[in-house]
């Protein structure tokens, strides 16, 4: 399965970031992003990408 970092927006949207084959390394990825300092106004998440959803990279 693979998983997608994506920042979330105040109102809603999502920019995927970066794609990941293992979710510890995306949830790795997330806590590195925060011990830099929390951002006040987004999200990151992680979240699975579905074969039809999955980008072509």
């Amino acid at each position: 399965m693979m998983w997608q970092l994506c920042i979330r927006y105040p109102n809603g949207q999502e920019k995927p970031l970066q794609n990941y084959r293992n979710r510890e390394l995306a949830l790795k990825s997330v806590d590195a992003i925060y011990s830099q300092g929390y951002p006040m106004h987004v999200a990151y998440v992680v979240r699975p990408i579905a074969l039809a959803e999955r980008p072509c990279t």
